[in-house]
Order: C-alpha cells, then sequence, then structure tokens
C-alpha cells in the first residue's frame, strides 16, 4: 500500500512566532478518507474547527511538525528553512512518494525539488511540488491544517508570556500596536520578532523618524 506524505507550512509570511512545517502520512486508497473527514486548506477552514479535525487525522495518519522560531527564521532564509524541515519530515516518515504546497515560485520548482532529493535521499520522480496543493491534494490539505494548528498553540502560548500580538502577521493592527509599545519600553525588537522583514525595517524608521 502506497503511502503519500503531504507537507504545508504555517506562519511564512508572519513577523511574529514560529514557522511550522507539518507533514501528514496517508495511504494512498484512504486519501479520500480525508476529503470525508473535512480536510481543506486551513484558510477556509474556521480556526474554532481546525483543531477537532486535526485530532481526528492524528487519530488515523502519522502527524509530525517542525517548528522553526523567529530568530532561526532570522538567520537563513524561509527555502532553505523549509527544506530542511521537508527533507527531515521526509527522512522520518519514509513515504512512498511526496506531495508539497510549493513554498517557491513555479520557475524555481525543479530546482527545489533537485535540492529536496539531495537532502532526503528520495529521487525526483517521488516528489511532487505545485502552487496550491494544498487546495487540491487531501495530504497536503491535512498538512495544511496541522501546520496552522500546531503554530496556533505556539502563539497562544507565547501570548500568554509577551502579551496579545494577535496571530504574528504584519497587517493586523494588534501586531503594530504591540510592536510599537514593546519597542517603547524596551527599546529593541522581542525575542519572538523576525527582524529582517521589510514591515518591521518600516515600522523601525518610523519609531526612529518619531
Amino acid at each position: 500500500m502506497a503511502q503519500v506524505l503531504g507537507i504545508d507550512e504555517a506562519g511564512r509570511g508572519a513577523v511574529l512566532g514560529p514557522l511550522v512545517v507539518a507533514g501528514v502520512l496517508v495511504p494512498e486508497e484512504e486519501l479520500p478518507l480525508l476529503v470525508d473527514l473535512g480536510a481543506k486548506d486551513s484558510k477556509v477552514v474556521p480556526r474554532d474547527r481546525r483543531r477537532g479535525l486535526v485530532r481526528e487525522i492524528a487519530r488515523r495518519f502519522p502527524v509530525r511538525a517542525v517548528v522553526i522560531p523567529a530568530r532561526e527564521v532570522d538567520n537563513h532564509t524561509l527555502t532553505e528553512l523549509e527544506l530542511a524541515a521537508a527533507a527531515g519530515l521526509i527522512v522520518s516518515l519514509a513515504p512512498d512518494r511526496v506531495v508539497l504546497d510549493a513554498p517557491v515560485a513555479p520557475a524555481a520548482i525543479p530546482a527545489f525539488l533537485s535540492e529536496l532529493s539531495q537532502r532526503s535521499g528520495y529521487p525526483v520522480a517521488f516528489l511532487s511540488a505545485y502552487p496550491k496543493a494544498d487546495r487540491t491534494h487531501p495530504a497536503a490539505a491535512a498538512a495544511s491544517l496541522a501546520a496552522k494548528v500546531v503554530r496556533d498553540a505556539y502563539v497562544l502560548f507565547l501570548r500568554r508570556r509577551y502579551g496579545d500580538f494577535g496571530w504574528g502577521y504584519p497587517g493586523e493592527d494588534k501586531v503594530v500596536a504591540f510592536l510599537r509599545e514593546w519597542l517603547a519600553s524596551h527599546g529593541s525588537l522581542p525575542p519572538i520578532c523576525r527582524t529582517r522583514w521589510r514591515s518591521v525595517g518600516r515600522l523601525l524608521q518610523e519609531e526612529l523618524f518619531l
């Protein structure tokens, strides 16, 4: 029975909190069960439903997640981090084939898969990556949900420690307010912040100007 590993991430565009890359291993014959359970791209599943859905998926299939803190994101490119995480998931779960929601532009996918093949030891023929895979492939959709649920749990933990900063994305008013207050109080950015992000740089310039 061929085993399919879906891989996706959550938190790629955040400025606060971790990047999470998750994998869900599913026998090919049971992919329709994921659809029946309601596995979809996490962005179209309400937050209050995701946790229960991932719990149901994890009862039936192996689920793994790699959590990459903000300071680690500062030290590497997102592509490097996602390559390393995906390769680790592949080696750990030993699937027959892999489907990823492509973390790079379409023109860069062949190079990404070639590097992933080298790192994981899997032939490129067994690796597939394409845009919006989390919308069209059940295993990638399940991985999308798992990554989002794990990241949400980490964000809630961090909010208890640092204060409410929303979900960590630059378009949120809570994120901007949190960073401004932290800068005013501490004179530096919090350790949960990705300091190389352009939006953070703009905020720093505004504060220096003021």
